[in-house]
């Protein structure tokens, strides 16, 4: 869903990224850094400080979309950058929720569907259109909606709500793109 939004997105952030092009970050820094900030969020959760996990987590989150907007300003889009930005927000989806149900501030099996549905909605895209399904970029639980959600609850301090709906949108989204997939190469 926050995906349609990305040409407004890039507007907004126009400005920062032309500042850090001229700084000499590349996109594959700002992957790298988004990463760094996910292992914070790690480290927080884990400590049981909810509210700042989910802004560090905002921010995270922030540095995730702005690469791809660095990349495309600055024409250095590659495909192993892609791989990396891919790879890099799998191991994030992990390190943030696996923080929370380690800290023990979530019930470990939402916990874990929350990392399985997040894994799956990247995966059946990636395959599905692999198999030449058209573009999977379709569903209501998005890296960025998923992202939002979980900041968003930690602030309130209630982030268990968070990975329960994550759990829930996350495998429904997975459960969608299969569907659209298999409708489209059957």
């Amino acid at each position: 869903m926050l995906s349609r939004l990305k040409s407004k997105f890039e507007v907004l952030v126009k400005g920062p990224v032309a500042v850090l092009a001229r700084l000499g970050f590349t996109p594959n820094h700002l992957t790298l850094i988004g990463l760094i900030m996910s292992l914070l969020c790690f480290y927080l959760f884990f400590q049981r400080h909810a509210v700042l996990a989910g802004f560090v987590l905002l921010v995270c989150g922030l540095f995730d979309a702005m690469d791809g907007a660095l990349a495309r300003y600055t024409g250095l889009s590659t495909t192993f950058g892609a791989l990396f930005d891919s790879v890099s927000d799998r191991y994030s989806d992990f390190f943030v929720i696996a923080g929370m149900i380690l800290g023990g501030l979530v019930n470990m099996g939402w916990g874990l569907l929350a990392i399985l549905g997040s894994f799956m909605v990247s995966y059946v895209r990636a395959r599905g259109e692999a198999a030449g399904a058209g573009k999977l970029d379709i569903g209501i639980a998005e890296r960025g909606e998923r992202v939002l959600i979980l900041a968003f609850f930690s602030i309130l301090n209630l982030p268990e709500l968070g990975v329960i709906l994550v759990a829930i949108l996350a495998n429904l989204t997975a459960i969608h793109r299969f569907v659209v997939a298999a409708l489209r190469l059957t």
